[in-house]
């Protein structure tokens, strides 16, 4: 009965340390890893709901500094190239740019990060150039005289980040000693316990909950960061994609749960016909 009873508190440590074990490990190399990282915000330049806050964002900056009466040519042409296929490379250039952004923004190295208002800031400044050729090209009245033109997108603000990902510097540090611990224990725990097949259900049961805790918190924590965000029509997204692969992950940890519970109540099962 002890050892079953060490069996089982060490397999319902590691079930514990699962969750934040699988957080650090997919998100850590998603986001540290920079063609992990445009990989993931890529497919955003296809979300009509990013197009459109870009769109927004570029007629905003750009109308200033166009007649009255061309604005609404001008909105056209960005619209028009917005949800055109060169838009594609041009996003994922603007992400490259702002993935070091990302990264100190997590670390919180306020050294190397020049954003303003502790917010990561997406720089349209080079679209809306290229825009001002396309405004030639389409005829735009004066558009060759349209000044230099700055246009910034606010993706997500400093405080929501660090409350979203409160330590992303201690996940970095144990990306690879949590996954490590957590399955040492729950191996330890099956290897020492008495009861293999009750052990094995409580594993199983342990990993299903706790990740689908894991879930609901990554669903609570996307809806505050895309609160706190100054664009939440970008921010809401960009997590959707930078944690995407966590959320797949959570699930197949959880069916191997549900695995472990039936296998688990199989061997039980037998063993209790064994002693009767």
């Amino acid at each position: 009965m002890l050892r079953t009873a060490f069996a089982t508190l060490f397999v319902l440590l590691g079930c514990l340390l699962a969750g934040p074990a699988v957080a650090a490990f997919v998100l850590v190399e998603e986001i540290t890893d920079q063609e992990s990282y445009l990989d993931a915000v890529a497919p955003l330049a296809d979300d009509p709901e990013v197009r459109t806050a870009v769109a927004d964002q570029l007629s905003a900056a750009v109308d200033g500094s166009v007649p009255e009466a061309a604005r609404q040519l001008v909105d056209q042409s960005i619209t028009s190239f917005v949800e055109s296929d060169r838009f594609r490379p041009t996003w994922v250039e603007l992400n490259r740019e702002a993935h070091p952004q990302v990264l100190g923004l997590l670390r919180d190295d306020g050294g190397g990060l020049a954003v303003e208002g502790d917010a990561v800031v997406l720089d349209l400044g080079v679209v809306a150039t290229d825009l001002k050729a396309r405004f030639v090209a389409d005829g735009v009245p004066l558009a060759d005289r349209i000044p230099e033109i700055d246009a910034q997108v606010e993706l997500m603000s400093g405080p929501a980040v660090r409350q979203a990902v409160p330590s992303f510097e201690l996940l970095e540090q144990l990306s690879i000693w949590l996954p490590v611990a957590a399955i040492g224990l729950i191996v330890l725990g099956l290897v020492l316990s008495a009861r293999r097949g009750t052990t094995l259900v409580v594993t199983g049961f342990g990993l299903v909950v706790v990740m689908l805790l894991m879930v609901l918190a990554r669903w609570f924590l996307r809806s505050e960061l895309a609160a706190r965000s100054p664009s939440p029509e970008l921010a809401g997204p960009f997590y959707d994609a930078l944690t995407s692969t966590l959320s797949v992950v959570l699930w197949v940890v959880c069916a191997i749960g549900g695995v472990f519970v039936i296998v688990g109540g199989i061997i039980a099962q037998r063993a209790s016909r064994r002693a009767r």
